[in-house]
């Protein structure tokens, strides 16, 4: 292992952001670090691959580093050359849910509690020493855009504390057990279509995991393909077909799900941007949400 960072002091420190370029990335915030960069006179480096993105840590010589929201993979080469490590962050309870989209696949499976892991960044997939761990409780009624705001509260009140104790050589960091160990893989926005066969329950938390900043669940009316943003389990027992609108409400329609459940949709999006209430778009209890767009 390398030998614990320096005691910390007050010397200023001289930090340098290297951030990929993934402008068209609705969740990047390339625009917000470039303003902070400016902001606290800071070096701000943009790179355009991973081997850009390696050179570029090399040239820096750094002797720590926090990442977070990155997607490129580090050799042992060139984490071998951060004397005092990376530090990272992964929104899961580590050692579960390692791999790609955590939170969204914790929020699928329906977990009442959610969190973030700051971590050692290793070879391998998220599974170096903990240096901090946060938790919180989710309700039924918060979706992902809920749980990344009370996840990264927690954070910001505890990493400083912790970040002090490992620059001072001081922090407590736990081995992960791999025997509690799961995996999960990345996702795309086709991944988000809505199967009406599966109970409400379900597909509520479907909705929820995969809200905004991620591209949303959807479906097909007719021609169109409508987000759902925004729903909620209905407490009556429904006989329906599976996408069935049932009933349409002043605001909100009611859709048939699988074993006699039904959700309530609150919200939803049609064209880009453009966020509707369901009972303006859907016109006619004989519509049906489908799992692919009619032909003309």
């Amino acid at each position: 292992p390398p030998p614990p960072p320096p005691p910390h002091t007050h010397t200023k420190c001289k930090w340098t952001i290297i951030h990929p370029n993934i402008s068209s990335d609705a969740r990047s915030n390339l625009a917000e670090f470039n303003a902070f960069a400016r902001k606290h006179d800071l070096d701000i480096m943009v790179a355009a691959s991973p081997a850009a993105a390696k050179e570029m840590l090399n040239d820096i010589g750094a002797d720590i580093g926090f990442v977070c929201g990155w997607y490129w993979l580090l050799d042992a080469t060139t984490l071998a050359k951060v004397p005092h490590g990376l530090w990272g962050i992964h929104n899961s309870l580590l050692p579960k849910y390692r791999g790609g989209a955590p939170l969204v696949w914790s929020i699928l499976n329906g977990d009442e509690t959610v969190g973030s892991t700051v971590f050692r960044i290793t070879e391998g997939m998220d599974d170096g020493e903990i240096l901090c761990q946060v938790s919180t409780r989710l309700e039924s009624s918060q979706d992902v855009s809920d749980a990344l705001f009370l996840i990264e509260e927690k954070l910001v009140d505890a990493l400083p504390v912790k970040w002090g104790e490992l620059l001072n050589g001081n922090a407590n960091l736990s081995a992960q057990n791999e025997d509690l160990a799961t995996y999960c893989g990345q996702r795309i926005e086709s991944d988000g279509l809505i199967d009406w066969r599966k109970k409400a329950s379900s597909i509520l938390n479907f909705i929820r995991a995969q809200a905004p900043p991620y591209p949303g669940a959807y479906s097909w009316l007719g021609s169109d393909k409508v987000v759902i943003l925004k729903a909620a389990i209905v407490d009556e027992i429904y006989f329906g077909t599976p996408g069935q609108i049932l009933r349409r409400n002043e605001r909100s329609v009611i859709v048939s799900c699988g074993d006699n459940t039904a959700l309530e949709i609150q919200n939803i999006r049609v064209a880009p941007e453009h966020e509707s209430i369901p009972a303006q778009i859907i016109k006619s209890v004989k519509d049906r949400f489908s799992s692919e767009p009619k032909r003309a």
